[in-house]
């Protein structure tokens, strides 16, 4: 495959998450250029790294306090935030996505993600730094804590919405008489779509979207804050700052999932069965 049209089909996935956008998926592209149809490569295999990848960035976090370790950990926590995003990208590009590749991805995610959290929390409880706003250190400990807990809160009623919503689709294929179609359809691979080519302002605008997205407060985005935090020793900006406003989105969004639902299911409701 000519290196033009691999760099297409590595630009297999879309993101809307600043840092996504900005860092992740660039270095995404660039590390898998040149090894991409190696048959070494694998989602599995690049899975197992990005684990080990950010188990390491989580330890320097907690055990070196030295600035070189916040640093070392940082960058350890955002290159395993790329290689999450490589495996995803090589199991498109060769269409061959697992479901036992899927779980791993998204459990891993949530054990490596929660390890940083309680890292970053309890270094920032531990150093000796001027945090603004409120001088009591604990905060610096307990509102990651909340945090973590309140991201998987939000997953998990992402997740159970997504069952629901797949029951619902069902239900309404079961309805419409295409069960057959329906089952047909997801036994497929996903095929792969042509990105968008882009002119100029398009990048542009692109980058602002980008920009601006930084304010939707996007999973991803916790590695950006994450690693400013360590790397300028500011860890308010994660513990108070980023945690402050993924706390908030306790009541938002399973309520947000909910009205999807519901809506979802009074739609279905008035499809006569045949």
């Amino acid at each position: 495959m000519k290196l033009k049209d691999r760099w297409m089909k590595l630009r297999n996935y879309q993101s809307d998450d600043f840092w996504a956008m900005i860092f992740a998926r660039p270095l995404t592209i660039l590390f898998l250029l040149p090894i991409a149809e190696k048959k070494w490569v694998t989602p599995n295999r690049i899975t197992v790294v990005s684990i080990l990848t950010k188990l390491a960035g989580s330890a320097f976090v907690f055990f070196d306090r030295s600035y070189s370790g916040g640093v070392i950990g940082a960058i350890l926590l955002n290159l395993g935030l790329v290689l999450d995003n490589m495996d995803g990208t090589v199991s498109r590009f060769r269409n061959c996505p697992t479901k036992f590749g899927f779980y791993l991805d998204k459990i891993s995610d949530a054990v490596t993600m929660t390890l940083m959290f309680w890292a970053i929390g309890f270094r920032a409880y531990g150093m000796n730094y001027e945090a603004p706003f409120f001088p009591n250190k604990f905060i610096d400990l307990i509102m990651p804590l909340m945090a973590a807990t309140i991201t998987y809160i939000a997953g998990y009623a992402k997740w159970v919405s997504e069952r629901v919503l797949l029951d619902l689709k069902i239900i309404e294929n079961y309805r419409k008489g295409t069960i057959e179609e329906f089952g047909a359809s997801m036994d497929k691979c996903p095929k792969w779509s042509t990105p968008p080519e882009r002119t100029f302002f398009d990048w542009v605008k692109w980058f602002f979207q980008a920009i601006f997205s930084i304010f939707k407060v996007n999973e991803v985005d916790i590695f950006f804050w994450a690693g400013l935090a360590l790397i300028t020793e500011q860890y308010w900006l994660f513990t108070r700052l980023d945690c402050g406003l993924i706390i908030c989105g306790i009541i938002v969004v399973p309520i947000m999932f909910s009205v999807k639902v519901i809506k979802r299911e009074r739609e279905i409701s008035k499809i006569p069965q045949k």
